[in-house]
């Protein structure tokens, strides 16, 4: 199964630095995680919500990533106790979860892959990287 992100050139990694610096939907702040989608297209709409809009992106590549299929766990929604919970006792309660599949709030028919690289059993590896570059009508000005 191949899985899609859309990220900034220097951050090109299965890492997940930024997350288990800041958190995220599905991980409390140290805890390391990958966001990814199902589509490149899904990915790109998930960038898209959170970056400036005052100046077209010149730094970003698409990232395809290869799972193995196993791995992955189904969750229906963001359980609010997730974000809530402590780096330790978030290992210690999720960390039997490699890959989450869940359901995106922008898309709700479609589906992101949160990877968590250090939970035991993970396997995903970058097949290839990519150049973006972003159509610059995604950032033309809303001037009335």
């Amino acid at each position: 199964m191949i899985c899609y992100r859309v990220v900034r050139r220097k951050y090109a990694d299965l890492r997940g630095d930024g997350a288990r610096l800041y958190g995220g939907r599905f991980n409390p702040p140290g805890v390391p995680a990958v966001y990814t989608s199902q589509s490149i297209a899904l990915a790109l709409l998930e960038v898209l919500v959170h970056i400036d809009k005052t100046e077209v992106p010149r730094d970003y590549v698409v990232m395809a990533i290869q799972l193995a299929g196993r791995q992955v766990y189904r969750l229906r929604s963001a359980s609010p106790e997730i974000r809530q919970l402590t780096s330790d006792r978030f290992k210690d309660s999720q960390y039997y979860r490699p890959i989450l599949r869940v359901q995106s709030v922008i898309v709700p028919r479609e589906y992101n892959y949160v990877l968590f690289p250090k939970a035991n059993g993970f396997e995903a590896a970058t097949v290839w990287i990519e150049d973006l570059n972003f159509d610059s009508r995604l950032f033309a000005s809303m001037q009335p």
